[in-house]
């Protein structure tokens, strides 16, 4: 997961370098969706450690 984030994001920066500021920023807001799901997700989601 993290290494799409990371790949949204470099294709966000590529769409920005050929001046596609609206498809980039859709892009980015999208990103910026999944990393906040993603940060939700690991800290709520519960410990499984087995001693």
């Amino acid at each position: 997961m993290i290494a799409l984030l990371f790949a949204l994001l470099t294709v966000t920066m590529g769409l920005n370098y050929f001046n596609l500021r609206t498809a980039a920023n859709a892009l980015f807001f999208i990103t910026l969706a999944l990393s906040v799901y993603w940060l939700k997700f690991h800290a709520t989601s519960q410990l499984t450690i087995q001693l």
